[in-house]
């Protein structure tokens, strides 16, 4: 899984033109692999028009994980 993270990292990185390229040819590959259902892969394809189009950003790896952990750290409230 740590090959996935850096490559994830690197992709992150790139300009938006090349990871909406490299999220297209994701998509597509995923078009042929049945343990995906229609939803599944409708869902992939709206997910990457919102990130081409700006209307929401993606984060890293890193930053999710420090978003997660300060969630369950947190007390919860009744």
């Amino acid at each position: 899984m740590a090959a996935v993270t850096d490559i994830m990292q690197d992709v992150l990185e790139l300009p938006r033109t090349e990871r909406s390229f490299l999220a297209r040819k994701l998509l597509e590959s995923l078009d042929s692999d049945e343990s995906f259902g229609a939803e599944e892969i409708k869902e992939f394809q709206s997910r990457s028009r919102e990130i081409r189009d700006g209307s929401v950003q993606p984060i890293s790896l890193a930053e999710l994980q420090r978003e997660v952990s300060g969630r369950i750290s947190l007390p919860h409230r009744v």
